[in-house]
């Protein structure tokens, strides 16, 4: 890829992930930054991420830079776009990492002059760490990152900025800004608002001796974990996507309601019956293939927790060249095969995973088998 000089507005975790991953695959970019926090500057500056702190002026820095990444809240996102309208170079590809893309596009679209490109970006990855000193060269590997480019966009504009994101190692995915909103809401935001309820409504619970809280470890733990997120953020998310979690909280609501009916009539079959159809479904849940039809082949490893194991288990499958793309523990073992999970490259790798673990005294299996 050519030399490009890069702008990223906001240094957190993602504007922070995404400067070193593209420092680190493209190491000829002139990456510029700008960011409110000195310290963040300043760190990214001393290990070699960026080459220079842009001036709090962005309109001086902006047409300096052949692709603008706006890497801060969302609610911030369209005065941003005012202070570079009419500054960034033409054919410049400005983009952003909001989780809410339909208003702003439309904020975009209002805004910038015709001769720049605007894609509008998310990446589906992060951490419950916020800030640049939680973020990673690799925290878009093998992570989906979807794009949403304005209808005119040419499609050479739109590949170049493709195989950008790419270089990071993340898998980039079209979709039309309301598709994203109303996917994301159903299996991002409305867990998130479920998650800090459910924990909510433990807290209530609780007295001054926090004899529940002792107990919410393991699977209560796991399945609350994303009720750690930032709080303002959140708030700011739901509110740019009230249109779409609104109808997702309605039915979340009639779903608890009808099922607190069956509970108080003792109506057990239709109590089963709630049950069976979410295993159902959740079983149906490719594990092979992700719901983009991307690639994607789990096994599930039973071992002893014990110091070393986890690099016994990688030696092993690294040792006959099986490539390990993701490695996740299961901390709640209550109806979950195994305590690893390990993602790898295809059918083949998977069955040869399973056959080396098991040969070397592991208990390994996919989710297929009984």
């Amino acid at each position: 890829m050519e030399q490009k000089t890069i702008l990223i507005v906001g240094l957190g975790l993602i504007g922070g992930s995404l400067a070193k991953a593209l420092r680190r695959t493209n190491p000829h970019f002139r990456i510029y930054a700008a960011d409110n926090s000195p310290d963040n500057l300043s760190m990214a500056l001393k290990e070699g991420v960026i080459e220079q702190k842009a001036d709090s002026d962005l309109a001086k820095i902006a047409p300096e830079a052949d692709i603008i990444f706006l890497c801060t809240p969302i609610n911030t996102i369209p005065d941003i776009l005012r202070k570079i309208s009419g500054a960034a170079r033409p054919g410049a590809i400005i983009s952003d990492v909001g989780s809410i893309k339909s208003s702003i596009m439309q904020a975009a679209e209002q805004i910038l002059p015709k001769n720049a490109y605007f894609i509008g970006g998310h990446p589906m990855a992060g951490t419950e760490r916020s800030g640049y000193s939680a973020s990673m060269a690799h925290l878009f590997e093998n992570a989906y990152y979807i794009l949403t480019p304005q209808k005119e966009t040419p499609p050479a504009v739109l590949e170049e900025f493709k195989n950008l994101i790419s270089s990071t190692g993340a898998l980039p995915l079209i979709l039309d800004p309301l598709t994203h909103d109303q996917r994301v809401g159903a299996v991002s935001h409305l867990p998130h608002i479920i998650a800090s309820a459910l924990v909510n409504t433990v807290s209530d619970l609780d007295g001054s001796e926090h004899d529940i809280q002792k107990l919410a470890a393991g699977g209560f733990k796991d399945i609350t974990r994303i009720a750690s997120s930032n709080p303002a953020m959140w708030r700011d998310i739901c509110l740019a996507n009230r249109d779409q979690i609104l109808p997702l909280l309605r039915l979340m609501i009639r779903n608890l309601y009808e099922f607190g009916q069956s509970l108080e009539k003792g109506d057990e079959r239709q109590m089963e019956a709630f049950y069976e159809k979410a295993r159902s479904y959740r079983n149906q849940i490719p594990s092979s293939k992700s719901l983009f039809l991307l690639p994607y082949y789990q096994i599930y490893v039973d071992v002893e927790d014990k110091p070393g194991i986890m690099g016994y288990v990688t030696g092993i499958l690294g040792s006959h060249n099986v490539n390990i793309k993701n490695i996740r523990i299961i901390n709640s073992r209550e109806n979950e095969p195994g305590c690893l999970v390990l993602s790898l490259d295809d059918q083949a790798a998977q069955k040869k995973a399973v056959e080396l673990l098991n040969r070397a005294g592991c208990r390994a299996y996919t989710d297929t088998e009984d």
